[in-house]
């Protein structure tokens, strides 16, 4: 059965959107997509990914091509849509679509299906903002702090998860926004420490900064340099780097700012 080119382009650029979009490796990505092309009759597919675009040529029996780009403007964590888009490709070459047309999920179909993986929200926002609380309390707890200190970090946690969504919605890169939610873990840290006495702050503001560490950024850059992904590798180790500094300057600004102030 003979595959529009394009539609099928389209397609694994939107698989490729996804896992990279919701915090996958690059090497992942370029598997995902090869192999949804692959299975709908265009095994000689090249990819190319970067942590901020996609590029992907499809090349079907009569040598005509389709080569697209797609630039990834925003991303965020969320392993589910990887794991998610990881299963719906799994099936897909499973259900042997070159040997039995007919048993094949249709192009459309399966766009379809990627949509709901898009639109999909397992969890609503106020269960987020609670486990940010709960993350940045048992971390307080982790480096030492007591249970009083512990509630102290949940409400940080929560009031800094709260923000954090706020922030992200003026659109402004990553070091600003992590610089912003450092500065405000630091502020809501000492303006609760005016009304609950007895509290090391060091615990609760630690607790509250690891909300915002890179690790899987950290984690990715490992892992695509292993791969033999120099370019990406080296992209997302500079770009963990620089949310560090970012939540170094801004937490320690605002540290600043306070004991100018006399607290």
């Amino acid at each position: 059965m003979i595959r529009d080119i394009r539609e099928i382009s389209d397609i694994a650029l939107e698989v490729g959107r996804l896992i990279l979009q919701s915090g996958g490796t690059t090497n992942r990505c370029e598997k995902m997509m090869t192999s949804v092309c692959r299975v709908y009759g265009f095994p000689n597919t090249q990819s190319f990914v970067t942590p901020t675009g996609i590029f992907i040529s499809v090349i079907d029996a009569d040598l005509n091509i389709s080569t697209q780009i797609k630039r990834i403007e925003g991303r965020y964590i969320d392993l589910g849509k990887i794991s998610l888009v990881n299963e719906l490709v799994n099936k897909l070459e499973k259900s042997h679509c070159q040997e039995d047309p007919s048993s094949c999920l249709k192009p459309a179909d399966f766009m379809k299906r990627l949509q709901d993986i898009d639109n999909y929200r397992p969890y609503p926002e106020w269960v987020r903002t609670l486990c940010g609380g709960g993350t940045s309390g048992f971390f307080c707890l982790l480096f030492g702090g007591s249970w009083l200190e512990f509630i102290v970090a949940f409400f940080v946690g929560i009031l800094v998860s709260f923000t954090m969504r706020l922030i992200s919605l003026l659109k402004m890169n990553n070091f600003l926004i992590n610089a912003l939610g450092a500065a405000m873990v630091v502020t809501f840290a000492k303006l609760l420490d005016i009304w609950v006495p007895f509290i090391k702050l060091d615990n609760i503001i630690i607790g509250g900064i690891m909300l915002l560490v890179p690790g899987l950024s950290m984690t990715n850059a490992i892992r695509d340099t292993m791969s033999g992904d120099l370019v990406s590798g080296t992209a997302r180790a500079v770009e963990a780097l620089m949310i560090s500094v970012g939540i170094a300057a801004g937490s320690g600004s605002m540290l600043k700012i306070w004991s100018l102030l006399g607290y």
